[in-house]
């Protein structure tokens, strides 16, 4: 209390100053129009350019929560997007398509969306990490895409976390196809690049050219059939009949963020069918 004492006291003049100094403000503002009005448009630009910055402050540390809301929307436009895709699959291959299509529907894919919070690209043997894991849905053997195509499968999981083999991974091959060709080849890298992959054993029979499309073949249950994966950047014929081609990637690997890992709802049905008839093959049953 002292304290507060000897400040007022040691700053009586300043203080008086001051006290006066509004006063007088107070009194040339309500007295007089311009200068009420010059001081109202003053405050009022103050007060709207600290809103401003307060907003914009705002709006920043919650870019994470819209991106994070966008994906969202996102997922759910794929998935909606590859069922559509799948019924007009049915439609073309076959005109009794009403008949058929509770089939193509039973064909259904779940999308979890993630983030990608560790990355890497310039090394031999890639990988991502993924900020969902198996209390998530995640699962191994899940494909990864994002927005502009195909990204990997993931390889690993915990109860909160996930590893993704990704296509820049000399461990990676995945079946892909020309767009508008029912014959498949296999997209593998050879560590060269984050852009480029090769595709492999493609009949000599199709037809190839720089700029064709590539995209998922469908013939596994990790992708299903017409997801992008990139486009036809070099084509040459091998002596074996085949073709040598490079394949300029879809996904920017270097800019990856949120991605979607997908799953076939019935692929453990699936592959128990398969088992069971590995298994009577093998045992010599017919």
């Amino acid at each position: 209390m002292k304290a507060l004492i000897r400040f007022f006291v040691s700053h009586r003049i300043l203080i008086l100053f001051l006290f006066l100094e509004s006063i007088s403000l107070f009194l040339v503002v309500k007295h007089n129009q311009f200068q009420r009005i010059s001081f109202l448009n003053s405050s009022n630009a103050l007060a709207g350019n600290i809103y401003l910055m307060s907003n914009s402050v705002s709006e920043y540390f919650s870019l994470d929560q819209v991106n994070h809301s966008l994906a969202k929307e996102n997922t759910e436009l794929k998935q909606r997007l590859c069922q559509m895709e799948e019924e007009l699959r049915f439609l073309k291959q076959d005109s009794s398509y009403q008949g058929r299509k509770e089939m193509a529907l039973q064909k259904k894919y779940s999308f979890v969306t993630a983030k990608v919070i560790n990355a890497s690209v310039n090394k031999h043997k890639n990988y991502l990490t993924l900020d969902k894991g198996a209390l998530d849905g995640i699962k191994e053997e899940m494909g990864v895409v994002n927005d502009l195509g195909v990204v990997g499968i993931v390889s690993a999981v915990s109860d909160h976390f996930s590893v993704v083999l990704p296509i820049l991974n000399p461990f990676s091959r995945i079946s892909v196809k020309l767009k508008g060709e029912n014959k498949s080849g296999s997209l593998v890298w050879d560590g060269r690049d984050s852009e480029t992959a090769l595709l492999e054993e493609m009949p000599r029979y199709v037809k190839a050219a720089v700029g064709d499309t590539v995209v998922t073949s469908g013939y596994s249950s990790i992708f299903p059939e017409g997801i992008p994966v990139g486009r036809v950047k070099y084509v040459k014929r091998t002596n074996d009949d085949d073709y040598y081609m490079e394949v300029t990637l879809a996904a920017d690997f270097s800019r990856l963020s949120y991605v979607d890992a997908m799953a076939f709802d019935n692929l453990e049905e699936q592959q128990n069918l398969e088992s069971e008839n590995l298994q009577k093959m093998e045992g010599g049953k017919r």
